[in-house]
């Protein structure tokens, strides 16, 4: 299970807390897995899940629960707003035992129409926003959103510092809602935006944002992405990364990145990649110095002919599923294929003369993985293609400009599978490189491959709440374990990033595969719900990954869940465009497996049994082996 932090936290408590059941105690326990103890939740249900002894009985509020054999208890329960204090009673040869847990529901439904009142915690801006050069912003860049939640029905305004009243529009009942373009001669400091609400009843409440608005045109500067700050070749380290304006990732800064800022939101300052293209980044990240990065040009895009003796590249990978810029037109500069040629052994290393600028860029797959399009941002000249790249893993390539300021350059690729890819910054230029096919065996086709497994969790995270008292850390590894012996039974060097209860960071296991030069990394979990879903009826395996090199083994590996374990059910399939630390890295296809729903006391019940997770290891096995085979045919 991902990105369901409460729920670990929570269950490493329970955990410890709880001693284990004895014969020499008297009254049944009832253990509760989930929700915490004073747990806050918006929604008009919460799972409730956990165990009591087998063969015992429960009661939760003086109603019967549904319970197993096993004594294992996951439900969907009602809870009214405020307070609900859940009384659980369980009985067992005439003995009971009772817990009281505290659940708390908060009102998420409209404020009431009368007395008019304003949530002043929900007031927008929440943040400073500061614009250093706003006659060369665009007028969504110069938006600031405005907002409050407040009494429904009534009449809402507006105003930035002392200027006029406009008006703020209920787009839903209680919820107020506009935007502020800063106007471009504006000269604000720390002018204070003031919302109005006059409600049904003729009373009339103010309330000032947060954030204030400052607008002096004071200058641009340039930030610097810090020297060794940058973890690996391929990670996409969330600890260092852009966003658009709405928070969405965009690109992942390599050191010595540099960018034109030109304002701040809050914590973050605001650069302007090309005319109407905007990225937050968090200063903390950056060395920030006056005036504006030197202007950069582009040279006559080559190959290597081997690599280089300096030191490796430092990459940046995809921007993650969001493309803000799509060419209207018909492209340009496009250039036939090279004719085959004898290929070097090593990487193919597509070098880009930059003259030492060191531009922000993006690198993405498309077209389902045969196409790669690198975008460089700010170029004052663009790069070139002076004659087709003549190698046989390149099939075409072209450069064109989408926009002003932005220049691609595309590479479609003879085959079909791709086996990793990073670009960075090397001496003057940069440098995108890409894993050639390994040469497979179709007899023993994982004979010599390095996959990298990853036992979920581990340590003091203990992943999702384990309703029968196993927690998630502790059902990822024997499978991991397991799956591992098969795979080098067939010849693959197949690597744990943990092989004990131990406590490992996120990154270090992917910083493991770079460093072991894996083939595949493959993370195994066991799903879990958050809050607000109800659990009933979702169940079975899923497959996520980031980048279209990771489809074909996904899908391998689902493929092979399904047919060892058809009873687990469909789950969601394969889920494609993941936002998670394991799936990012594109050194190697990467892609994270969640065998089951531990929410699911079916699915539970089989990832407690050790036969059944035998059955897990083998599915997860024969869907790498399946994947190579299918490669090693197609060569």
């Amino acid at each position: 299970m991902v990105d369901l932090p409460m729920r670990r936290a929570f269950f490493t408590l329970a955990l410890l807390a709880v001693p284990a059941l004895t014969a020499a105690r008297a009254a049944p326990e009832v253990f509760v897995a989930y929700p915490p103890e004073g747990h806050r939740v918006a929604f008009d249900h919460v799972i409730l899940e956990g165990s009591v002894p087998p063969g015992a009985r429960l009661r939760v509020g003086g109603q019967p629960a549904q319970v197993g054999p096993d004594g294992l208890f996951i439900l969907w329960w009602p809870l009214r707003v405020g307070t609900n204090d859940l009384r659980l009673v369980t009985t067992l040869n005439g003995q009971t035992g009772t817990r009281t847990l505290r659940v708390i529901r908060t009102a998420t439904g409209p404020l009431p129409a009368t007395p008019t009142s304003i949530d002043r915690k929900s007031v927008t801006p929440g943040a400073a926003y500061e614009f250093w050069d706003a006659a060369r912003d665009s007028p969504d860049e110069r938006r600031v959103p405005v907002s409050f939640r407040g009494s429904p029905g009534g009449r809402a305004a507006f105003r930035v510092g002392t200027g006029a009243w406009s008006p703020l529009p209920e787009v839903e009942p209680g919820r107020y809602e506009a935007a502020y373009v800063v106007p471009v001669a504006a000269r604000l400091e720390n002018a204070a935006v003031t919302v109005r609400l006059t409600g049904r009843d003729g009373r009339t409440l103010t309330a000032t944002a947060p954030g204030p608005l400052t607008s002096t045109g004071e200058g641009l500067r340039t930030g610097t992405q810090r020297p060794g700050t940058v973890r690996g070749l391929g990670l996409n380290d969330a600890g260092n990364v852009t966003t658009t304006q709405e928070g969405k990732p965009f690109l992942y800064p390599r050191g010595g990145m540099t960018f034109t800022l030109v304002g701040r939101v809050g914590e973050d300052v605001r650069a302007r990649l090309a005319p109407g293209v905007s990225v937050l980044i968090s200063a903390k990240q950056l060395d920030v110095t006056p005036g504006i990065p030197a202007p950069a040009t582009g040279g006559e895009v080559g190959l290597d002919a081997g690599p280089a003796e300096e030191t490796p590249p430092v990459p940046l990978l995809p921007a993650l599923p969001f493309t803000p810029l799509v060419p209207t037109s018909t492209p340009e500069g496009a250039l036939p294929a090279g004719s085959p040629a004898d290929a070097p052994g090593e990487d193919l290393r597509v070098r880009v003369p930059l003259g030492g600028a060191r531009v922000p860029f993006t690198v993405a797959q498309e077209g389902e993985g045969r196409r790669l399009a690198l975008t460089l941002y700010g170029l004052v000249t663009p790069p070139t293609l002076a004659a087709p790249l003549a190698d046989p893993l390149i099939a075409g390539g072209k450069i064109e400009t989408v926009a002003l300021g932005v220049t691609r350059l595309t590479l479609d690729l003879t085959q079909a599978q791709t086996w990793g890819f990073t670009a960075g910054y090397e001496g003057d230029d940069l440098l995108l490189t890409v894993r050639r096919p390994p040469t497979l065996d179709p007899v023993r086709p994982l004979a010599g491959r390095v996959i990298v497994l990853d036992p979920g969790h581990g340590g003091t995270q203990f992943g999702g709440a384990g309703s029968l008292r196993v927690p998630e850390k502790d059902l990822t590894l024997p499978i991991a374990r397991r799956v591992a012996e098969l795979l080098r039974a067939q010849g693959a060097d197949a690597v744990l990033t943990r092989d004990a209860d131990v406590t490992l960071g996120l990154y270090e296991r992917g910083l493991l595969a770079e460093e072991k030069g894996a083939d595949l990394l493959v993370s195994i979990h066991a799903n879990a719900l958050p809050d607000g879903r109800d659990p009933r009826g979702i169940r079975g395996p899923e497959v996520y990954f980031t980048h279209p090199q990771a489809q074909a083994p996904a899908a391998a590996i689902l493929a092979a869940l399904h047919r060892t374990l058809p009873d687990l059910g469909p789950g969601q399939g394969l889920k494609p465009g993941a936002d998670l630390a394991l799936t990012r890295p594109t050194t190697q296809p990467s892609l994270l497996v969640e065998t089951a729903y531990l929410t699911d006391p079916g699915n539970l019940r089989v990832l407690m049994d050790p036969g059944r997770r035998e059955r897990f290891a083998q599915a997860i096995a024969a869907g790498i082996t399946d994947f190579y085979a299918d490669q090693a045919r197609e060569d």
